[in-house]
């Protein structure tokens, strides 16, 4: 199909490939996510994340992992040295009104335990089902996970994810959002599991607590030097092959136990907490926090394990999608709408100073 059987309405996206924007099908007015893969700058005309996304997300289907609906063309344009190839493929997905980033930065919008919860067993089982079919997604991150007005949550962006077996052992360490990336990467293991993932998993839930995230560096060196000091170093009694599986251990051993930082996640996520969630930080939701941030990748937790944690049967217990209170007073927060919001005012307030 053309492009044009969409309207296509206001952007709330920019992808690894493309930007994102709001369509509506002209026939039956569905409304749509509609993600432009721009094929103008690629020597083969089809970015590899772009067709990744496509086959993987054709073999999965579940409940909280975004639906690829379709992909339309805009016909009549192609790329200008590959005559064959239209400048713009679209991928039409279904639309969800929001994105967790856009959620937690949107001060209007009120995060309830129940929310966190919910939504946490949500992610979880989407990750279980892609783990279960061998997928890794190596990007998971909160805007990377999508919520509509039901309260559903679904995983999106698989440009980074890529099929995985046990026999792999090179594969890129340079995935994961600085933020969410786990210390195996970051030490240069190119021989990883599905558990970086779980590592994401565990930062992402902590930060649906605090309403921010809680590993916030800005380069790789400041990333572990932030692990350290949350986490404590890693020991070889804790991670024995430590030495074996990430090169680049050895810049950072300490050098006496002196040096040893103890771990202190515990005090961490007691900390900096917003008014309201001091009390839904309890010892069995920070146990499974714990357990999805263990060093060691044999030690932490997968999504089959995280699913049976205490957290989930302690009251308040679970509560189904559309048992949530989605009644946010915003029609729709996504990451890239709230951070342009955030620069405007930034803009604003900076103008009126300057008067």
């Amino acid at each position: 199909r053309d492009v044009t059987v969409f309207q296509k309405k206001h952007q709330v996206g920019e992808g690894t490939y493309g930007s994102v924007f709001v369509g509506a099908d002209k026939v039956t007015g569905e409304v749509v996510a509609l993600k432009r893969i721009n094929t103008e700058e690629e020597e083969n005309g089809f970015p590899i994340t772009a067709i990744r996304e496509v086959k993987i997300l054709k073999a999965l289907n579940h409940d909280n992992i975004v639906q690829l609906k379709e992909i339309v063309t805009s016909k009549g344009e192609t790329t200008s040295y590959q005559g064959d190839i239209p400048k713009n493929v679209f991928m039409v997905f279904e639309y969800l009104e929001f994105d967790l980033t856009g959620i937690i930065e949107t001060p209007e919008i009120k995060i309830t335990q129940d929310h966190i919860k919910s939504w946490s067993k949500q992610l979880l089982k989407g990750v279980h089902y892609m783990h279960t079919n061998k997928i890794i997604h190596r990007d998971l991150k909160s805007s990377n996970l999508l919520i509509n007005r039901r309260g559903e949550l679904k995983i999106a962006d698989w440009g980074l994810a890529r099929s995985w077996n046990s026999e792999m052992k090179r594969l890129t360490n340079r995935v994961i959002t600085l933020w969410y990336r786990p210390p195996e990467l970051l030490l240069g293991c190119i021989n990883y599991s599905t558990k970086i993932d779980m590592w994401s998993v565990g930062c992402i839930i902590a930060e649906m607590f605090r309403r921010g995230g809680l590993l916030k560096g800005s380069s790789e060196a400041s990333q572990l030097d932030l692990i350290f000091r949350v986490m404590g170093h890693p020991t070889t009694e804790d991670w024995p092959n430590i030495n074996k599986m990430c090169p680049l251990w050895k810049n950072y051993e300490p050098k006496s136990s002196d040096e040893v930082l103890p771990r202190r996640l515990r005090e961490e996520l007691k900390n900096r907490l917003p008014a309201a969630a001091t009390s839904w930080m309890t010892p069995h939701a920070m146990d499974m926090i714990d357990n999805l941030l263990a060093y060691n990748p044999d030690k932490r937790w997968s999504a089959a394990q995280a699913l049976t944690a205490e957290w989930f049967f302690d009251n308040p217990l679970v509560k189904t999608a559309d048992q949530l209170n989605m009644k946010f007073g915003v029609d729709s927060a996504h990451e890239w709408e709230a951070r342009k919001k955030h620069k405007e005012m930034m803009a604003q307030r900076k103008a009126r100073a300057e008067q």
